[in-house]
């Protein structure tokens, strides 16, 4: 009995340094499960504000990419009327020049202006682009209505009238410019100071939100959750993915009501109505989060100005919706992170093996979200840059034939002897600068994907001599001959684009003269087997080819690898687009187009193939 007693009282040390080892390795694992759960929910805020700032961001560059089109737009609207009202056509009231005149600024807007309308001094039409179009429709007779009550003021005052502020009877909203018709060549009235009496009438645009939102829908790829939105400057609602908001005055109390379930519990910040209220007092590009529907949304705003009219405020509303994966893997690891401390608990060990894949899995996600901003933000700096080399490349290209069409305008306006030559300058600048309008147009059309083709049957040779003879003229001033070549194998017609194939060839052909002189430029067409796709052993596609060859001074070799992308000139006088619009028109049809400098050092060749397909054959 004495021997049992003290050996069971040997063992109490050593159980009670068992009993405190175990309850002090079970605090530590408490203890660090409870920071490794803390270390988690860190983490994963930390892939949350990623997230969040991308979308901060991307709502940021989309309005701001919507001001620009707006404005870039308006400005060219802006440009038409100076161009018009400043014309002798509409000063001397000649009326079938200025009716092709008007059509033509039609053209170049037709996808935002609804019509441009010529009125003489006593406001009465003479000539709108709706009756060319055969849409002199009620909405043409609402805006004339609503110039009328503008029309004595730019009379008066003979300087242009800007509204946003139209409401046309069908409940769509509009905007109207007026640009006055000045006679400022009569100097006998300004001696008088009678100016009034060189007032001739006015050339006025009309512009609905129904085109407006056309335009927006062509140009801007839609974000699957955004409200995108158009306010005018006096706060009215004139495009908006609310129907019932179409119209509503943000500055009316009967407003508030029409939000109210989607301001009521923003308790922090200010509610979304503030925010857009204050965009429109104080136009500038900004960005703000809110709490609204118990959602946080970022609201990005951007005003449209023009010509110092400030005409919109554009406002993107994007909720922070995280993409599914990352909202998954955000969720697994606050899961992971209660279970973890459980496990602790039962094993130290188990739990830092845990801690090490988990930790190993999140930086991964940190890192791979780190890397898409910084592409990003590469993407959009390549984005600003060439934006910027275009601006100033555009800028140069439409001041040359402006400046020369007006120069030789006042020329001929005051010296009418010998003023046929200066005619010759006007037009082939004019059609300089139609053209540039043209390639920017159609840039636009590739880079949105909305190049179409208009297909038919048409003989290519025949398509191939006009173009030649277009150029005659310019080939005979600088010495060059034109030798055209067809193989008997040529079909007699062809189905394709005919008006785009021929913008093709001028542009080749056009390219050709301007790098030759006194030397010779050769056209070929015959029909070959091509292969479209050689890597995948597919046959070759009959195709007709088209080759340009010149002897002029042939093609920079720094310039080959880049040939055919926007802006690669080293020409003064271009701006890199033809071949690029050229490449994009082939490539359409389903063909190729190459270019290489000729063996013996004498000038290049162009070469581009068309496959010969049937009428029924889609494509």
């Amino acid at each position: 009995m004495p021997e049992l007693f003290t050996t069971s009282l040997s063992h109490r040390p050593l159980e009670r340094r068992i009993v405190l080892m175990i309850s002090s390795i079970v605090v530590a694992a408490i203890i660090f499960s409870v920071l490794t759960y803390q270390y988690y929910m860190r983490n994963s805020s930390e892939v949350q504000n990623i997230a969040i700032e991308h979308i901060q961001n991307t709502t940021l560059v989309k309005v701001s990419d919507l001001t620009h089109l707006l404005r870039n737009k308006l400005d060219l609207i802006t440009v038409n009327l100076e161009i018009l009202s400043s014309s002798p056509a509409f000063i001397d009231q000649r009326i079938e020049v200025g009716k092709n005149m008007l059509n033509a600024a039609q053209k170049t807007t037709a996808n935002v202006v609804d019509f441009y309308n010529w009125v003489d001094s006593n406001g009465t039409t003479i000539w709108s682009s709706s009756y060319a179009n055969n849409t002199a429709d009620v909405k043409f007779k609402e805006f004339s209505i609503a110039s009328q009550l503008y029309f004595g003021r730019v009379k008066d005052t003979l300087a242009p009238v800007y509204s946003n502020r139209l409401r046309l009877i069908d409940g769509q909203s509009g905007i109207l410019i007026i640009y006055p018709i000045i006679d400022t060549q009569n100097q006998t009235l300004i001696k008088n100071n009678n100016t009034n009496k060189g007032f001739k009438g006015a050339i006025l645009a009309g512009i609905s939100s129904h085109s407006l939102n056309k335009f927006l829908e062509n140009q801007i790829s839609p974000l699957s959750s955004a409200n995108i939105s158009l306010v005018n400057s006096n706060g009215t609602m004139i495009l908006t993915d609310i129907p019932k908001l179409i119209n509503a005055n943000i500055f009316d109390k009967k407003f508030n009501s029409l939000t109210e379930r989607s301001v009521a519990d923003n308790k922090r910040g200010r509610t979304m109505i503030e925010v857009m209220r204050s965009a429109i007092l104080n136009p500038k590009t900004g960005s703000t989060d809110i709490v609204s529907g118990g959602k946080d949304l970022t609201i990005s705003y951007a005003p449209v100005l023009s010509n110092g009219i400030h005409y919109f405020t554009a406002i993107l509303i994007l909720p922070h919706t995280l993409a599914s994966s990352l909202e998954d893997l955000v969720v697994q690891q606050k899961n992971f992170a209660i279970v973890a401390m459980v496990i602790i608990v039962l094993s130290s060990i188990g739990i830092f093996f845990v801690i090490t894949y988990w930790n190993k899995g999140l930086r991964k996600v940190v890192y791979i979200q780190t890397k898409e901003l910084e592409e990003t933000t590469e993407k959009l700096t390549y984005h600003d840059k060439l934006q910027k080399e275009f601006i100033d490349i555009a800028a140069h290209e439409f001041r040359t034939p402006i400046q020369s069409v007006l120069g030789y305008s006042e020329m001929v306006h005051s010296n009418l002897k010998n003023f046929e030559q200066y005619f010759d300058k006007i037009i082939r600048n004019a059609r300089r600068l139609e053209k540039l309008t043209e390639d920017i147009l159609d840039v636009s059309r590739i880079e949105s994907k909305n190049l179409q083709l208009s297909k038919s049957d048409f003989d290519l040779n025949q398509t191939i001599k006009q173009v030649i003879e277009d150029h005659q003229k310019e080939a005979l001033d600088k010495e060059v001959k034109i030798v055209f070549e067809s193989k008997k194998n040529v079909p007699p017609t062809i189905y394709a684009d005919e008006a785009r194939l021929q913008q093709v060839i001028n542009n080749l052909l056009s390219n050709a003269i301007n790098f030759t002189k006194n030397g010779t430029i050769t056209i070929t067409t015959y029909k070959a087997q091509v292969d479209t796709n050689a890597e995948n052993n597919e046959p070759g596609k009959e195709s007709i080819v088209v080759e340009i060859k010149d002897t002029g001074t042939g093609i920079n070799p720094e310039m080959l690898p880049r040939l055919f992308e926007k802006f690669a000139t080293r020409s003064e006088s271009g701006t890199g687009l033809g071949l690029y619009i050229s490449k994009s028109i082939v490539d359409s049809h389903g063909g190729k187009i190459w270019a290489y400098n000729n063996r013996d050092g004498k000038g290049a060749t162009f070469t581009f193939t068309l496959p010969i397909y049937q009428k029924n054959v889609k494509k």
